[in-house]
């Protein structure tokens, strides 16, 4: 099991069809809409890299995807403490 976060640049514009798109792919556990360099964060779930390869592939071949930065996750925790 392989777990990553695509980092994605956005060309300028509303991404509601670039969203719409991504939710369509299988695999994806989570996507985030951020400030900062990048614009929308995609946490995905695959079986091993190569299956990794082919969703960034098919996320790059998106309309308004500028480009993309994988993040392969290599130890994740998850915490217990209650949000405030």
């Amino acid at each position: 099991m392989v777990k990553a976060y695509i980092m994605t640049c956005m060309t300028l514009g509303p991404y509601t069809k670039a969203l719409e798109e991504l939710t369509k792919i299988n695999h994806i556990e989570k996507i985030s809409i951020v400030t900062g360099e990048y614009d929308i964060v995609i946490k995905v779930d695959v079986k091993n890299l190569e299956q990794l390869h082919l969703l960034t592939s098919q996320v790059q071949k998106i309309d308004g995807v500028e480009k993309t930065t994988t993040q392969v996750i290599a130890k994740e925790y998850v915490t217990t403490v209650s949000p405030r």
